[in-house]
């Protein structure tokens, strides 16, 4: 048996600022190469600037500026300091970098290949949006009328990105509707979701382990069985019934995927009464032992 502690480490600022900013040029990049060349409008302060050049030929980088200059005074005022502090960095990185690219990077020719466009311009946003939000920035843009709907009108968070790039999108299939009917708008939906599937992978992980809530009235032997057959730490709380008023054990424990085959054999042949559910356990952090063939 071997053991893997996993400390809980303090991220450096220097570390912190270099990863959203990595998190910042992907995005950029997914725009630039991939959503932008197809003409296909997925939401974001971006995406209304692809718009609003598809009209007036007016420069996305300088339109993403103005708009996040815009939205981040708003949120100074509507939201407070912290929020406008935190948002500086990438309400500035973000058009500074898309100039940088229209300046000095080829365009790819996606105007027709709306499927690589979608995946790989979404799959990228995803990555670099799920950067920024894991290491505490903002990209800036619609993260900020989004918490001031969600502030002022109490209109959940979800609702929000909903409302606010589902109003994008649609600017989008009515501007490029003479081109392509509605099917940009339907794929920007799916670069939507890509990048949000994407995102939480980043952010909480893709982890195939379970936590495991056990209870039961035989927590010595069911406990005792789990450090012989998986050699899984187990947490162990008393706990009261609300409707028997029975007193009983909950034993916590994390398993791979594959150990749940062991985990239900162990319960089922000790105590098949006991009540057990199971949720995923999306990021584990102090120590975790596991077999050495894990």
């Amino acid at each position: 048996m071997s053991k893997i502690h996993k400390k809980v480490r303090q991220i450096k600022s220097v570390e912190r600022y270099f990863l959203i900013s990595i998190g910042i040029i992907l995005m950029v990049a997914a725009f630039y190469f991939f959503l932008i060349p197809a003409n296909i409008v997925a939401g974001g302060v971006t995406g209304l600037g692809l718009v609003v050049n598809k009209f007036t030929g007016f420069s996305i980088s300088l339109f993403v500026f103005i708009t996040n200059m815009v939205l981040l005074f708003m949120g100074l005022f509507l939201l407070g300091k912290k929020i406008f502090f935190r948002s500086i960095y990438g309400s500035l990185l973000f058009p500074a970098t898309l100039f940088i690219f229209e300046e000095f990077v080829p365009l790819l020719k996606m105007e027709n290949d709306f499927v690589l466009a979608t995946i790989f311009g979404g799959a990228l946003i995803g990555l670099g949006f799920g950067l920024v939000i894991r290491y505490g920035g903002t990209s800036g843009g619609t993260d900020i009328p989004m918490k001031i709907l969600h502030k002022r009108l109490k209109l959940p968070l979800s609702i929000s990105i909903y409302l606010i790039d589902g109003v994008i999108i649609f600017s989008g299939v009515i501007a490029y509707y003479g081109d392509y009917g509605i099917e940009s708008g339907l794929y920007a939906i799916l670069a939507m979701f890509i990048s949000g599937k994407i995102a939480d992978i980043v952010i909480v992980g893709n982890s195939t382990k379970k936590a495991v809530q056990i209870i039961t009235t035989k927590r010595d032997e069911i406990k005792e069985a789990i450090f012989e057959t998986i050699s899984r730490g187990v947490t162990e709380m008393d706990i009261l019934g609300g409707y028997t008023k029975e007193h009983k054990t909950m034993l916590v424990t994390v398993i791979t995927s594959n150990e749940y085959y062991y985990i239900r054999n162990i319960i089922a042949r000790i105590d098949p009464e006991a009540f057990v559910y199971v949720t995923p356990a999306t990021e584990i952090q102090g120590d975790f032992s596991v077999r050495e063939d894990d």
